[in-house]
């Protein structure tokens, strides 16, 4: 089946492949092992220097991503800081940071905030693993979670009345890349295949990664993205089944409104060009990748939390919702978004990766 318009050579994760990323040394350049490391590195350096760059070693993707969370993680400390997100909400009725009191309206801002950002870096964890052990899949995985992760920050950051900008025409250039990769996907997501080796690899953070075979990055994706095809079987799974009811609830709104993405990205004409109605589509295709990276991460034991678990699915599916053009779902009354904020504080760490 011909592609609409494939990605050119700037929109492949080339730089992916690259395995000498040295570091600035005292003579000598200590080589990066592997590019969930380089995104880790990166972050820290931020954190310690906001004004560093060193880009030369890192893959454009990896540090872009870095920026994106940094940049979100200080503005929700900020927020956290000042004690509440938006000083115009009616009635000191919630117990905020460190005890304080803060307006509903603002602990839920505070939480709704955290979580999207701890989808980000789901999300950006798990690509970074990805380049490594679902290398065939990077075409679609980075180019998706580069307009995803600014894209989320920016909506986070809009909640707390401190936004930070989506880079938007760059985020439409490369959704029009996954657009034009939306037969593969939605021919995969249909027969469940998914390179289930791979993707267990990818979500045990920490452990070591081969490095990255260049030989296997391709210009498309024709095996689709396995984090979202493993969703159907992850969702009926054991990991799942023992997980509390409104985790397990969440989960199948979420593959269920997947399905219905799908039937539309079929839909969608083979033409050259993307409209604004396809791209959408591939906005809604990175929100629910978040959500399959959460998912997948949690129950492979990633120690996040199931209250932040329950905060970034109601977030992402409202989201997803959103992107589709219907009402948002109906959710629990639990206030997942208000004890989320409840335990968070400036000092310290705010993202669950």
């Amino acid at each position: 089946m011909a592609s609409r318009s494939e990605p050119g050579p700037h929109d492949a994760p080339d730089e992916l492949a690259r395995s000498d990323h040295g570091g600035a040394g005292t003579g000598s350049a200590r080589a990066a092992r592997n590019h969930e490391e380089l995104l880790r590195d990166r972050r820290a350096a931020l954190r310690q220097d906001q004004s560093a760059v060193g880009a030369a070693e890192l893959s454009r993707h990896v540090l872009d991503w870095a920026r994106c969370l940094d940049a979100g993680e200080r503005t929700l400390r900020e927020a956290l800081r000042d004690g509440a997100a938006r000083p115009d909400a009616a009635g000191p009725d919630a117990a905020g940071p460190g005890g304080s009191e803060v307006p509903v309206a603002d602990a839920r801002a505070l939480g709704r905030a955290a979580a999207l950002l701890g989808a980000a870096e789901a999300a950006a964890v798990l690509a970074a693993r990805s380049a490594h052990t679902l290398t065939a899949e990077s075409s679609v995985t980075t180019t998706m979670v580069s307009a995803l992760v600014p894209a989320l920050v920016a909506e986070s950051t809009a909640g707390l009345g401190r936004p930070v900008a989506e880079r938007t025409p760059d985020s439409e250039r490369l959704r029009g890349a996954v657009v034009a990769q939306f037969p593969w996907l939605v021919h995969a997501f249909a027969a469940e295949e998914a390179d289930e080796a791979g993707l267990a690899e990818a979500v045990r953070l920490g452990e070591p990664l081969v490095e990255v075979d260049p030989s296997r990055l391709n210009s498309l994706s024709r095996g689709g993205c396995s984090p979202i095809q493993a969703l159907p079987r992850l969702v009926a799974g054991p990991a799942l089944g023992t997980a509390p009811a409104e985790v397990q609830d969440l989960a199948k709104s979420v593959l269920a409104v997947g399905d219905e993405l799908h039937r539309r990205m079929a839909e969608v004409p083979d033409e050259p060009r993307s409209t604004a109605t396809d791209r959408q589509l591939a906005a809604a295709y990175e929100t629910l990748y978040a959500a399959a990276a959460c998912l997948g991460l949690w129950a492979a034991g990633a120690a996040v939390g199931e209250l932040w678990l329950r905060a970034a699915l109601r977030a992402l599916l409202v989201r997803l919702h959103r992107l589709l053009g219907e009402e948002p779902p109906a959710l629990a009354p639990q206030p997942a978004e208000e004890l989320l904020a409840a335990g968070l504080t400036a000092e310290g760490p705010l993202l669950p990766f």
